[in-house]
């Protein structure tokens, strides 16, 4: 079934990728960078960024973000600069007798390549995709574990 869905999901993206082409991967630079609190249980993950060397239409959105199995919103930090957040399952604790289910971001039955990633945009409530064949990593960052005492 999840490979059947996969399949479906790429027909349609790559018809969607076919008419629009809209946003180019030379006009933008992708990088991403993992991350790990500095306290045990305290969480993981990778920040996910994009920087466009002119800002997008007025009528492009960059929605969300495909990569390593997530699929994730985008935060506007300004007209050229984006990023996703995504929560891993790394680095979380759960206390004795606690049922509750750990938070990660959610999924997506897509397969890619370690990086590469699928950007996903709309435009006049049409939505289309750009392939990133090539993600950059950044140094991963370590959270420190407290504040140094002076």
């Amino acid at each position: 079934m999840n490979k059947i869905v996969a399949l479906l999901f790429l027909i349609s993206m790559a018809s969607c990728s076919s008419q629009e082409q809209a946003v180019q991967q030379s006009s933008m630079k992708t990088s991403y960078e993992t991350w790990v609190a500095g306290v045990r249980g305290g969480g993981s993950g990778i920040h996910f960024y994009v920087d466009f060397k002119t800002a997008l239409s007025d009528q492009i959105v960059l929605k969300k973000v495909v990569f390593r199995g997530y699929e994730v919103p985008f935060e506007k930090m300004d007209n050229l600069h984006f990023m996703a957040t995504i929560k891993t399952e790394g680095n979380q604790q759960k206390q004795e007798g606690d049922d509750s289910q750990i938070y990660t971001s959610p999924k997506n039955a897509l397969t890619l390549r370690e990086n590469e990633a699928i950007l996903i945009f709309s435009k006049k409530a049409k939505e289309f995709n750009v392939k990133i064949k090539r993600v950059t990593e950044k140094p991963m960052l370590e959270y420190p574990s407290a504040k140094p005492k002076f």
